[in-house]
């Protein structure tokens, strides 16, 4: 059996680069993903989930592994501050956008304003929470790990 070298071949400029160009590609992909099921939604209408069964799955898998690596390693963001109201902003514009979204379809659907309107205002109150939940348990998670990793020796031969 014939071992892969796994020595990298770049110096450290361009392993940098190649990292952001994958942090970029994958932002692309995360952001993408999710404006192709909003697209999915509007045109095909949320009776139907199959059409984005495979985007949400992909979607999912992707963010859930970037939480759990972030938290993991006691990182929150590059720019965000890691406090309720952060969480709260954050919270809201999902709640409102999802809201939005949900509420477009429920019309181009049934075509009742009324009906509509009521979707979009629970849709975004259940968005709301879910996110203010997770988002919150995430912060406490990682205000955790970053307690814990401050705590352990960097060499345990210093000891």
């Amino acid at each position: 059996m014939m071992r892969k070298n796994r020595e990298s071949k770049l110096d450290e400029m361009q392993e940098m680069e190649l990292l952001k160009i994958e942090r970029t590609g994958c932002w692309m992909a995360f952001w993408l993903l999710l404006i192709a099921m909003a697209v999915q939604m509007i045109a095909y209408g949320n009776a139907d989930y199959k059409t984005i069964a495979g985007e949400w799955i992909v979607f999912m898998i992707l963010a859930i592994y970037m939480a759990g690596a972030c938290i993991r390693r006691g990182i929150w963001d590059r720019k965000l501050a890691m406090d309720s109201k952060t969480n709260l902003l954050i919270s809201l514009a999902a709640g409102v956008i999802f809201g939005a979204l949900e509420g477009i379809v429920i019309y181009k659907n049934y075509h009742m304003a009324a009906i509509a309107a009521a979707t979009a205002v629970i849709s975004a109150v259940i968005v709301f929470a879910a996110c203010m939940l997770g988002l919150s348990v995430a912060m406490n998670r990682t205000k955790k790990r970053i307690e814990k990793m401050e705590e352990e020796p960097e060499d345990a031969d210093e000891m």
